[in-house]
């Protein structure tokens, strides 16, 4: 799906952005956030991107966390953009995540949650968060992932047609649940990611999964 339509998808999902992260998540997805959150913290980083912010949960998170911090928001979402700004994110861009507004070094901290699979070139994508990450600085990923047997049966059931079919019933959104269902079964798996995140400059310090797997927590220092 070409960017100009990935992002008229998330601009007409967001109204309803934050309901479908609680309900399609079963809740978890504020624990992740937490999980990513508490392990950038400890890096104590002065300035922080938080890329693909969407509605500003984890950057309101890494606000509260991290108070002395400048917390930077970026999307291209104007309407999610939109719901940051209310949620009290105070810096915030509208940009092309593979064209990043900044610097380069710009960053002690770089931050994405879920939004990694939505880049139509995620290598270029990564390259910029190498570019404007101060070299030793911290990239705090999570992600989907594509999980082992037998939870894999399960997951593309309830991805490829429970979620589409009660996005449908609940918003008439069936159609933008069934491309981000796609884009989560493409995602690489932990290994094969691990691989591209070295190959720009970003060294795995530690990863964790959650969730049966299904989710994982990537920690990387730029080298």
């Amino acid at each position: 799906m070409n960017p100009a339509t990935v992002r008229s998808l998330f601009d007409d999902l967001a109204p309803s952005y934050d309901r479908f992260n609680r309900l399609f998540s079963l809740g978890m997805d504020v624990a992740w956030r937490r999980q990513l959150v508490a392990a950038v913290e400890r890096q104590n980083p002065a300035k922080i991107l938080d890329l693909a912010c969407g509605s500003g949960d984890v950057a309101e998170m890494l606000q509260k966390a991290l108070p002395k911090a400048q917390v930077v928001g970026l999307d291209f979402s104007r309407s999610l953009l939109t719901q940051a700004k209310d949620r009290g994110i105070a810096e915030l861009a509208e940009a092309d995540a593979l064209k990043l507004p900044f610097a380069d070094e710009s960053f002690e901290a770089v931050t994405i949650a879920f939004g990694l699979r939505n880049f139509s070139d995620r290598q270029a994508g990564m390259r910029e968060i190498a570019r404007v990450l101060k070299q030793g600085a911290v990239f705090g990923l999570l992600e989907f992932s594509p999980p082992p047997m037998p939870w894999k049966l399960f997951w593309n059931l309830y991805l490829n047609h429970l979620m589409p079919l009660v996005a449908q019933l609940v918003a008439r959104q069936g159609d933008s649940f069934r491309y981000l269902a796609q884009s989560i079964a493409e995602f690489p798996t932990p290994s094969s990611l691990n691989h591209e995140l070295s190959s720009v400059g970003l060294k795995l310090l530690f990863s964790r999964s959650f969730s049966a797997r299904l989710v994982q927590l990537k920690i990387s220092i730029r080298s």
